[in-house]
């Protein structure tokens, strides 16, 4: 498949200076910006590096990354580990709070339930270490029984969400539904526990039903399936379920390499946008930076007729 740029290439007309060049020294080769940019427009508009989509249109500018004060992503991750050491705490009386968030003792109590819960699930013992039961060698075995997937690397590192990021969604979930049993609001959190799995473009939507198939077969329910190939914003499909003994919900991500590199780029957006105090138009260009990273994500065959799925009567968490 050729874009525009081709009939250049095919007519003899790219600019000299475009052209390139051996050089006398391999070692002193340096590419130039415009025969990088030759060579950019020369790529099949499917390519992830093709300044084109599929369609020939080509894709929008890059923004002003200096706009959005987005750190490296080593840079992120330590300024999230400076963030939970220096602001989350539980007090003297078992109280706890982070970012603006507040559990009595009472609701900490709850928390900390959960959380012990979803540890004993996912299936490592006081070690680190596996046996045959618990969630995560579940997946390993789904895992080898998918053709054209596989779990992300160091999946066992991610399996198990941040004590002080559960007790967040916690502490929001009583704020969002003041009324509602604590006990119940914090079972209902998904993602005390997931996994993503990684399909390859082509087999994606199979993939996803694959999987559907295989946690099914596995005994475990269904919850709900949110897909967001759609979205300006996200791509991929989130799903939740419930192992069978305890009840224990966990999260599974179906994504294409392509997606999952985007939402790894985005996630520091994600959390800025989340945090108390962060202004409008800070918002605002935050998502323009989320909308930008994900129209370069190309979309699966079929991956737009993948249908959604909620269970009657869940609380969204």
């Amino acid at each position: 498949m050729t874009g525009p740029q081709d009939h250049l290439a095919e007519q003899g007309r790219i600019p000299e200076q475009a052209r390139p060049h051996p050089a006398d020294n391999p070692h002193d080769s340096q590419v130039r910006p415009d025969d990088l940019q030759a060579r950019l427009e020369r790529l099949p508009p499917n390519h992830p590096s093709s300044p084109y989509r599929d369609d020939g249109s080509r894709k929008p500018p890059p923004p002003d990354l200096a706009k959005y004060e987005l750190p490296l992503p080593s840079e992120s991750d330590a300024s999230a580990d400076t963030e939970l050491a220096d602001q989350a705490r539980t007090t003297p009386d078992g109280s706890w709070e982070w970012k603006g968030h507040k559990l009595p003792p009472d609701r900490t109590l709850v928390a900390d339930k959960a959380i012990a819960r979803c540890r004993e699930k996912e299936g490592r013992d006081a070690d680190g270490n596996y046996g045959d039961h618990g969630l995560t060698p579940a997946m390993r075995h789904i895992e080898a029984q998918l053709e054209h997937g596989h779990l992300i690397g160091d999946a066992e590192k991610f399996a198990l969400k941040d004590p002080d990021r559960f007790k967040e969604k916690f502490a929001r979930l009583i704020e969002r539904y003041p009324g509602a049993d604590p006990s119940e609001l914090a079972a209902s959190i998904a993602d005390g526990i997931r996994y993503t799995l990684i399909f390859d473009f082509d087999h994606y939507t199979a993939g996803v039903e694959s999987g559907h198939a295989q946690l099914t077969g596995a005994g475990y329910e269904r919850i709900e399936t949110k897909p967001s190939w759609d979205s300006d914003q996200y791509k991929g499909v989130n799903s939740q379920w419930r192992e069978p003994s305890d009840g224990v919900m966990f999260e599974v991500q179906f994504h294409t390499e392509e997606s999952w590199e985007a939402k790894q780029k985005t996630h520091a957006a994600y959390e800025k946008i989340q945090k108390p105090g962060t202004s409008v138009e800070e918002v605002e260009r935050l998502r323009d930076y989320q909308r930008w990273i994900s129209a370069q994500v190309s979309i699966p065959p079929d991956a737009l007729d993948i249908e959604p799925y909620k269970k009657e009567g869940q609380v969204r968490a």
